[in-house]
């Protein structure tokens, strides 16, 4: 027998609020789409930001979210194309280049790029 969880959204680019019954073997993503909820996403492949959450309450399986770092799931972040819930959950959406700074910025904070391959430089 499938258990389905109450889903709470809030989408902070829009300030809508959502509630959806979601079932445990469904992605939140497809789930919402099919009651009509319209959410941020790009990729559905778990490899971009684009519809990144923050948990605020609850339990969400993700083993396929390749585009978030696991320091970053264990602050609460997931993302929807590829979550589980296993749980009652309550979620706020992200600005992607938000959760995009969070995660890699730390490497473009030394400086420009260079051009080139490092052989160049010799």
């Amino acid at each position: 027998m499938t258990r389905f969880y109450t889903i709470r959204i809030h989408n902070r680019q829009t300030g809508a609020k959502h509630s959806l019954q979601v079932p445990e073997d469904r992605y939140i993503l497809q789930a919402a789409e099919g009651q009509g909820v319209e959410l941020p996403f790009s990729c559905r492949n778990g490899a971009c930001t684009t519809c990144a959450v923050r948990v605020l309450s609850g339990e969400i399986y993700q083993p396929e979210a390749i585009g978030i770092s696991p320091k970053l799931r264990e602050k609460g972040y997931a993302l929807l194309c590829v979550s589980y819930p296993r749980s009652d959950l309550e979620v706020e959406t992200q600005d992607e280049d938000e959760v995009y700074e969070l995660q890699f910025g730390r490497y473009f904070a030394k400086g420009k790029v260079r051009f080139g391959l490092p052989l160049d430089d010799e």
